[in-house]
Formats: C-alpha cells, sequence, structure tokens
C-alpha cells in the first residue's frame, strides 16, 4: 500500500469536515434527549424506564454449622468480638460439638464464616477495633 501524504488544504478540508459531523451528531443527541424527557413526562415519574431493573433480592441460603458457631460464640459474648476471641471460643465450641479438625483448617473455616456473615449476608456488622483489626458485632 503507497503511503499518501496529506496537504494542508485536505487537512484542513478533512478537520472541517469532522466537525461539521460531530456538530450534526451532537444536535441528534440533543434532540433525542428532548424526546425522552418529553416522553418520561407523559408517563409520569413513576414508572420505571425499561432500561432501569429493580434490583432482585437473593434468598438468604441456610446456615452451616460452622456459621452457627461463630454466631453463639458472638452472642454468648454479648458485645462486640474480636476476631481472635471468635477464633479462641469457637475452636473450644467446635470440639464440643464434634466438628473441630486441625488448627489451620479450623482457622480458615472461621475466616470465611466471619467474611460470609458480615459481608454477603450481613448477619454481623464489622467494627474498627482499636489498632487490632476488627471486632464483629450483631
Amino acid at each position: 500500500m503507497e503511503k499518501h501524504e496529506l496537504s494542508k488544504d485536505e487537512i484542513i478540508g478533512l478537520i472541517a469536515e469532522f466537525k461539521s459531523e460531530v456538530r450534526k451528531n451532537q444536535a441528534k443527541i440533543d434532540f433525542y434527549n428532548e424526546k425522552i424527557e418529553e416522553l418520561t413526562k407523559i408517563l409520569g415519574e413513576n414508572h420505571v424506564t425499561k432500561g432501569k431493573k429493580d434490583e432482585k433480592t437473593r434468598k438468604p441460603y441456610p446456615l452451616s454449622k460452622w456459621d452457627n458457631v461463630v454466631l453463639e460464640v458472638i452472642k454468648e459474648n454479648g458485645k462486640p468480638t474480636t476476631s481472635k476471641e471468635i477464633y479462641d471460643k469457637a475452636m473450644v465450641k467446635a470440639a464440643e460439638k464434634g466438628i473441630a479438625m486441625d488448627a489451620s483448617k479450623m482457622k480458615s473455616k472461621i475466616n470465611q464464616c466471619l467474611v460470609k456473615l458480615s459481608g454477603r449476608r450481613n448477619d454481623l456488622k464489622k467494627i474498627r477495633y482499636g489498632g487490632r483489626g476488627f471486632a464483629y458485632s450483631l
């Protein structure tokens, strides 16, 4: 393919043509926005436009044995509980309920429960706790 250099006049002509197209498209945008406003007024403000979807709520899924253990520990403590306190007490409770495993697996399982309960499910509130990370509360 041959390289074709544009002259100064051709470049000026292209710039003018592009600016003209931009003005035409801007006029179309303004026209359509006005029509959308008019039609929205006709429908009324209570009507939701087709582009916006209602936010669907998920069904809450059942809590696991570990989730229940974490919730019990926080309920029994009666105040915001640090994750270290939750780990210590939940490991004891897990041993009582017969769901204990090795310490590193239990710690990761409890951490997963804290993330799930404070994030996705909103069962727990996560509170900054004096430089020691977070405390969890019902």
